[in-house]
């Protein structure tokens, strides 16, 4: 152990010889996450009543270099900590980070990031459906072990990422996600784009076995009208492709198809957005088991469990004043619908602090930037 670090101790300073004006730097991240769900009893809502109301706070610090006037680097270790109000809350460092972020300047309108190790999951900056990730996975689940890659033009973004979520043993299985999204600029007024997720969900020694999730969104979007980031009218529209598979179990894969489109618009402060989903078996494995009696549930599944009807409708009015550089506020109110009629609502509250939205716009922390 002595001896590996002081390798990785000798490596960094000889980087930081060779690199240009290496900066000690340091960021600040705090949210407060707080979701009340009612939902109407007569009806079967995949989702309990009930309230979440917790904070999270991810300090970090690290060393900033330049190699040259196109190429970044930064490394950064930090602690990820978050507490449920009202919860059993014993451990005091939820979890360590620790990562590489580079930047590359390929050409005048052309940026490369890649980011490797344990990172939040906020760096990965492309547009996902709750069909892939709920609002509560991504308040809960923080951080990603693995790497992302991004690149941005004036007109076009891409990422490719891996996160690996466990490594097989007695009890525990193997575990791994690879995730895509991408958005063409056409015109002005019309893009295209995807978001597409590639599951592995194998067995542990106790429960063997290997169950397939994988799910894929090609998708259309539409201004229809756009006055700055605060004013606009918005339609995005696509399929969405599920294949599944318990091997164990199943001979042949299930695929899926169905569709999602979102209606969107803003006025200042104040946005309406209203959700519709129709497919059928979308997670018709979630209250299925294992070959050891676990259920697979949300271990399977990271989308809002409201994917699970076959229709399903949400709409959300809210208010995000703003409020300066740092900070955020959101206000949420969703009403949700389905095949059968009212679900129930849920009322969410958003407040974020992140001191790296201050600095500069070029080389910022876990995001790809401005294309010059």
């Amino acid at each position: 152990m002595k001896k590996l670090l002081s390798i990785s101790a000798a490596a960094i300073l000889g980087f930081c010889a060779y690199a240009q004006s290496p900066k000690p730097e340091y960021n600040l991240f705090y949210e407060y996450y707080f979701e009340n769900r009612e939902f109407d009893y007569k009806v079967d809502a995949p989702v309990y009543s009930g309230t979440i109301n917790a904070v999270a706070f991810s300090p970090s610090a690290g060393l900033s270099f330049m190699q040259d006037d196109d190429i970044h680097h930064r490394l950064s270790l930090g602690i990820d900590i978050r507490r449920d109000m009202g919860g059993r809350n014993k451990r005091y460092m939820d979890e360590l980070t620790v990562y590489y972020d580079g930047h590359v300047r390929l050409k005048k309108d052309a940026v490369f990031e890649g980011i490797i190790g344990i990172f939040p999951r906020r760096f990965s900056e492309g547009e996902y459906s709750r069909a892939f990730f709920s609002d509560s996975l991504r308040f809960t689940d923080r951080n990603l072990e693995g790497a992302l890659l991004k690149y941005k033009t004036k007109d076009f973004y891409a990422e490719l990422g891996a996160d690996w979520m466990g490594r097989r043993d007695t009890f525990i299985k193997e575990r791994f996600m690879i995730f895509s999204a991408g958005d063409y600029r056409l015109r002005d007024w019309i893009g295209i784009g995807w978001s597409g997720t590639f599951y592995h969900y194998a067995g542990s020694e106790m429960a063997p076995g290997v169950v397939d999730n994988h799910l894929f969104n090609p998708y259309v979007k539409i201004n229809l009208f756009e006055k700055g980031k605060r004013r606009f009218l918005k339609l995005k529209f696509g399929l969405m492709v599920s294949y599944q598979r318990d091997r164990e179990r199943e001979a042949q894969a299930n695929i899926k198809l169905g569709y999602e489109s979102v209606l969107s618009g803003r006025f200042k402060s104040f946005s309406l957005e209203n959700t519709l989903f129709a497919g059928r078996g979308f997670q018709y494995l979630y209250n299925a088991e294992d070959l050891g009696g676990n259920k697979y549930g949300n271990n399977l599944y990271f989308g809002s469990p409201f994917y699970s009807y076959k229709v399903y409708d949400m709409l959300e009015a809210a208010w995000t004043p703003r409020l300066g550089r740092s900070i955020s506020l959101s206000i949420k109110a969703r009403f949700h619908f389905c095949q059968d009629g009212y679900i129930g609502n849920t009322q969410m509250l958003g407040f974020i602090f992140d001191l790296e939205s201050r600095r500069s716009s070029r080389w910022p922390d876990g995001r790809i930037g401005d294309v010059d």
